[in-house]
């Protein structure tokens, strides 16, 4: 079932126009290649479907896959399997071997080991918003955001992307929000938050099931302490955590939304997908908007 877990979101800096017909020209140019046996990773676009199109298209919003395979040698296997070479050389030759010479048998040895090793997988999901003109990565992390869009970048060429950023720092406006108890809908506070002294990084306090209003969290906001992560319910829809680096963690949906094509056949892939993509690209489509305007208020009181 596709529903992102995550989403980090991109802005296009110009209007970009894109089709299905090039994206999927443009992609096969770096479509996913197994490892071959001296490859210690290989990452390429996959059919998001059990077809052979690598983009799947409905009204205007393209979904892409990303499969990554890694190979898996463990440090200890590694090391271990050097020293076996060293101390035979050493032992061999009556000498201690130097440092450049170490390197030259880890090399040997990493050769030997990788037809041996085994594999992990791990898939990226990646929605470009035609209408809205963003690009949206199911990532917890800017750094696999970036790896994903360096991908594409090597397909389209250029990829006039910026993320979404505040006027002021996000955690003084999540601060403020908290502290005067905002009435932004459609979203209201959850009970969870993480609060942090910005001249000290070691000062953390992590709450749950916690009314945020409440004297005790005001108390530490009053000693220093901003707002770091906050816990954001979009009612009947969405709830999720909020950082401040503007990623958005932990996205859980209502009941509602995860029942809503139960009647499709599991079995039926392409078909559920679809009707899947075509419900989170909806409701989160709408959650960013929301979001993006509640950030603009209060950079604007």
């Amino acid at each position: 079932m596709l529903w992102f877990k995550n989403a980090i979101v991109y802005q296009f800096s110009k209007e970009t126009i894109l089709t299905k017909e090039a994206l999927e020209t443009a992609l096969k140019s770096m479509q996913f290649i197994p490892c071959g046996s001296q490859d210690m990773s290989k990452f390429g676009w996959v059919s998001p479907c059990l077809n052979d199109n690598l983009v799947l298209e409905m009204q205007g919003q393209f979904l892409l896959k990303a499969k990554k395979e890694t190979k898996m040698l463990p440090s200890s296997v590694v090391k271990q399997a050097l020293q076996v070479k060293i101390d035979h050389l050493e032992q061999t030759q009556q000498r201690k071997l130097k440092k450049i010479e170490k390197e030259t048998l880890k090399e040997e040895v990493l050769i030997d080991l990788l037809p041996r090793a085994f594999s992990k997988y791990n898939h990226y999901w990646l929605w470009i918003d035609t209408k809205s003109q963003r690009v949206i990565v199911d990532s917890a992390s800017y750094k696999q955001a970036e790896d994903l869009l360096a991908l594409l970048r090597k397909c389209l060429g250029s990829l006039p992307l910026i993320p979404l950023d505040s006027e002021i720092p996000l955690e003084q406006l999540l601060t403020k929000w908290v502290k005067e108890n905002q009435s932004l809908p459609p979203f209201i506070l959850g009970d969870e938050a993480e609060l942090k002294d910005p001249l000290d990084g070691n000062g953390i306090i992590r709450c749950k099931q916690q009314e945020l209003t409440s004297a005790e969290i005001i108390m530490h906001i009053d000693a220093g302490k901003q707002v770091t992560k906050l816990k954001l319910i979009e009612e009947a829809y969405v709830n999720f955590i909020l950082q401040s680096d503007m990623t958005i963690k932990r996205l859980k949906y209502d009941a509602s939304l995860l029942d809503k094509n139960e009647d499709i056949d599991r079995a039926d892939i392409e078909k559920r997908l679809e009707a899947d993509f075509l419900v989170i690209s909806d409701v989160l489509r709408d959650t960013i908007e929301h979001l993006i305007k509640a950030i603009d208020i209060l950079n604007r009181k």
